[in-house]
């Protein structure tokens, strides 16, 4: 695809999602502020594939932006949108300290570790209850008066931000440094590149976009516990949605997001206790059957009708053939 006909495309897509929610009542704009959420979650963690890093952690970051903007909210009456930025930069600074140590861990190894982090954070949360409120959970007032619409925007604008975070490291040397450490990190070393330093980098900011939508959820649903903010769920689903869409792709997380979370909420309806069975099916049925996503599927159905425009003679050039 053309950088021109890319562009078109992604102004269709932010106006669509600017005039999305007009005809739409609260059920359906509940439903957009899930999809802005899950892009958000899939781009984030989207970001740590392009270096490599495959984690299971991301419901950790989610939660304590999270935990940070609803305590701040709840103790000290900070604004929720002052929740968020703090929410990002703990845990920013959580992942900065943590991906010293277990970014020098590859393959399950990594997914392990990061993995226990998450229930490890929860443990935390549940047994100092005279900070955290404990297993009660926290309960704050709803923002915009309870509004969706506001409240849409506010998620969308959190959902634009990763997504164009990852055209800027695709569009720069960080692409190529990070591609490096992905396909041969002992190669990336030997050129000299500070490989703990790149691989911090991306984990720190995949972990801030994280917290920032974990920073505005408790005050969208205006409680928040535990088993919500820090569910292992979260962080499968966070994986499973740029896989679904295309790994590497800046609109694959967009896709999978977008496709999945509409797909579940339909299962859940049509098929009421059983739709967790039929998601999964349905979801071992779609990786095996394409491996580059719904993205590189749109791809090879393109590629037929890019060689035939590339074959034919453009006007005022001869055909040599």
């Amino acid at each position: 695809m053309s950088a021109a006909a890319a562009r078109a495309g992604w102004t269709l897509v932010a106006l669509a999602a600017l005039v999305a929610p007009v005809p739409l009542g609260n059920y359906g704009l509940h439903l957009l502020v899930l999809v802005c959420m899950y892009v958000a979650l899939s781009s984030s963690w989207n970001i740590l594939t392009l270096a490599g890093q495959l984690t299971l952690g991301h419901a950790g970051f989610f939660g304590v932006g999270a935990y940070t903007s609803a305590l701040l909210a709840l103790r000290l009456g900070v604004p929720f949108w002052a929740g968020m930025g703090a929410g990002a930069v703990a845990a920013a600074a959580l992942a900065g300290v943590i991906g010293l140590v277990c970014l020098r861990l590859r393959g399950v190894y990594l997914a392990i570790a990061t993995l226990s982090l998450v229930e490890a954070l929860k443990i935390v949360v549940l047994n100092v209850p005279d900070v955290t409120e404990g297993s009660i959970g926290i309960t704050l007032s709803p923002v915009f008066a309870g509004a969706r619409r506001p409240a849409y925007y506010v998620m969308l604008a959190v959902a634009a931000l990763p997504v164009l975070a990852t055209v800027w490291i695709k569009r720069s040397k960080l692409h190529v440094i990070l591609g490096a450490i992905r396909e041969d990190e002992g190669a990336a070393q030997m050129a000299g590149i500070n490989t703990t330093a790149y691989k911090v980098f991306a984990f720190a900011l995949s972990a801030a976009f994280a917290g920032l939508a974990g920073g505005f959820y408790p005050h969208y649903i205006t409680y928040i516990v535990p088993d919500t903010a820090f569910s292992i769920g979260l962080s499968i689903e966070a994986q499973i949605m740029p896989i679904l869409g295309g790994l590497y792709t800046v609109a694959g997380p967009v896709v999978g997001a977008v496709v999945l979370t509409l797909a579940g909420e339909y299962l859940r309806t049509r098929f009421g206790a059983a739709n967790l069975l039929v998601y999964g099916v349905v979801m071992v049925l779609a990786i095996l059957c394409l491996p580059g996503g719904l993205v590189g599927l749109a791809r090879r159905w393109r590629a037929p009708f890019r060689v035939r425009r590339a074959e034919q003679p453009q006007e005022g050039v001869a055909d040599v053939r």
